[in-house]
């Protein structure tokens, strides 16, 4: 399982979804994008979403979680959703600094327990006292361009750790992804796989591999 966000600084967002949609009008790709509509026929337009991606400021940030490692049982009184929205949490607070403000937009779902969203705004607030949450928001992927993005890089991410070969297109797309981001950094993907971790510091595109604790 990979959980992901994309961050962009607020007086870019304009811009890159500008730009975003700029590329979709150029490849006729309409509608809403994201891994699991990689296609052959839309291969032009996800191969130039690298490129905007690798050449813009927007960073991305994940965690890799191998699901049986969860237990649900001991830490979550049986409630998945519950780990869910734990490992949620501890993605963000690796994403968030002192001395900034952020508005943190999660892709609407449907849950089971109707205050997940506010209690993961609670439990920021009160963990990243240095840091302002100015907002934390449901909204639909559908109208967001950047969650659309940010589902394909952690789509990708989870394809290459899972060592999935099923889509020839896919399998492109990971390899020359992982290229374009060892060009920027060559310590990270230095085999052309997403398949690995990086420093905390590293901004531009950061997995944590998440470990239970004691191991």
């Amino acid at each position: 399982m990979v959980i992901g966000a994309i961050c962009c600084k607020r007086d870019l967002k304009r811009e890159m979804i500008h730009k975003i949609n700029l590329l979709k009008e150029k490849h006729q790709a309409q509608g809403e994008f994201g891994w699991k509509r990689v296609s052959p026929n839309r291969k032009a337009f996800y191969m130039e979403l690298i490129e905007l991606f690798v050449e813009s400021p927007l960073n991305f940030k994940c965690i890799v979680v191998d699901k049986r490692e969860l237990n649900h049982d001991r830490y979550n009184n049986g409630d998945k959703e519950l780990g869910f929205y734990k490992l949620y949490y501890q993605m963000l607070t690796g994403l968030l600094k002192s001395g900034h403000e952020y508005s943190v937009y999660v892709d609407w779902q449907v849950n089971q327990k109707e205050k997940r969203f506010s209690d993961l705004k609670f439990y920021l607030d009160k963990r990243n006292i240095k840091a302002t949450i100015s907002c934390l928001e449901p909204v639909s992927s559908e109208i967001q361009p950047l969650i659309q993005l940010a589902d394909l890089l952690m789509g990708a991410v989870g394809y290459d750790y899972n060592n999935r070969k099923s889509s020839q297109v896919k399998v492109e797309f990971c390899s020359v992804l992982a290229n374009r981001l060892n060009s920027l950094n060559p310590k990270y993907f230095r085999f052309g796989r997403l398949n690995t971790f990086t420093a905390k510091d590293e901004e531009k595109f950061n997995i944590f591999k998440w470990r239970p604790n004691g191991r």
